[in-house]
């Protein structure tokens, strides 16, 4: 099934199966669209940090949805469940200073990431953003629950569930994710010889990535009475500099990082990024949500405008999309806002799904 998926996708448009995907040419007006915001979310469903640059990871972003919140049987919380999670900031501390008032004895600090409440009702609370061997035995190993899937990973223990559980008001636990298999994303699934490693995921959805441009964004609020901003779709990646939607014909892109030479501005050989566009992300009531109050929207928006003129995608005839799923080729480099944006292959997109 997997093999057939990846060979339909890469070969395949909804409506003519006959269409070869096509390739772009490196024109100037490519060098018009780039990298304007970056975004990595720890704590899937809390909320974001944009970011000025990023590292790719098996995952994705480094330490984006490395983090869970569930309920006591392991099954994920989304803002779905529970709209307040958006109030909850994580804050990555990669390099501390060797001396804080949290170490008053001094010597090194461990990286850690921080949570706190966005209206400080809570006490910061701490946990490390990589635990050694001996840190990991002291966890309890546990399958957390994401739609069909079992995903590994280590049950964080009960002073940071009782932080989450006393600002959530029910009982729940804070699991990171463990790196004992592979958990595959399932919808149009690339073949695993296109990458450097297996399409998968810690946490989210449905790819490593989601970009979305600011076109896009615009003309969504251009459709609603009350606007909103991009923190509703929680993409990692927004694009500048094409029309709306236009990143919907994308199948392949390079980011490339521009430098200053005597002749201009040109992109750097070395440092280029190249991403697999996947599928459309089919949208659901979590946009609904407040990211600033974490309470849902009593008139179903911005998802009911969604569904009702975004309902672009054959194989999700029923559901509104926005956003493109993402999957990238190599590992190890780095997106940085002001990137270019190549456009490399186009075509059409039709999703299909493994559940």
């Amino acid at each position: 099934m997997r093999s057939f998926l990846g060979q339909y996708f890469m070969e395949h448009s909804p409506n003519d199966l006959n269409e070869q995907v096509t390739e772009a040419t490196v024109a100037p007006t490519d060098r018009d669209i780039c990298v304007s915001q970056l975004f990595v979310y720890p704590v899937k469903s809390c909320r974001g940090i944009p970011v000025q640059t990023a590292l790719i990871t098996k995952y994705g972003f480094r330490h984006d949805r490395y983090w869970v919140v569930t309920d006591e049987n392991y099954r994920f919380l989304s803002q779905k469940d529970e709209g307040r999670l958006v109030l909850i900031q994580p804050t990555l501390h990669e390099d501390p200073p060797s001396l804080s008032s949290s170490n008053p004895e001094g010597g090194p600090v461990k990286p850690y990431m921080a949570l706190n409440v966005v209206d400080g009702s809570q006490p910061e609370i701490r946990v490390p953003l990589y635990p050694d061997s001996m840190e990991l035995q002291a966890l309890k190993p546990c399958k957390v629950t994401v739609f069909l899937d079992q995903a590994s990973g280590y049950d964080l223990g009960d002073e940071v569930a009782a932080w989450f559980s006393r600002f959530l008001g029910r009982s729940v636990r804070l699991v990171r994710r463990a790196e004992l298999e592979v958990r595959r994303i399932h919808t149009n699934v690339p073949s695993d010889e296109l990458l450097e490693v297996p399409a998968q995921t810690a946490f989210a959805n449905d790819a490593p990535f989601l970009l979305a441009s600011e076109a896009s964004m615009q003309d969504v609020n251009d459709h609603l009475d009350e606007k909103i901003d991009i923190r509703h779709f929680r993409p990692n990646i927004m694009v500048d500099g094409c029309s709306a939607f236009e990143e919907e014909a994308w199948k392949r892109i390079h980011l490339q990082r521009p430098i200053a030479t005597a002749e201009g501005m040109t992109a750097t050989p070395a440092l280029v990024v190249d991403l697999l566009v996947t599928s459309r992300c089919t949208r659901c009531p979590l946009t609904n949500t407040n990211p600033d109050t974490g309470v849902p929207s009593p008139n179903h928006q911005p998802l009911k405008t969604i569904v009702n003129y975004r309902r672009v995608d054959p194989g999700a005839k029923f559901r509104g999309c926005f956003g493109m799923n993402c999957v990238p080729i190599r590992l190890g480099q780095m997106i940085s806002v002001g990137d270019w944006v190549v456009v490399k292959e186009t075509g059409k997109h039709f999703r299909i799904s493994e559940f």
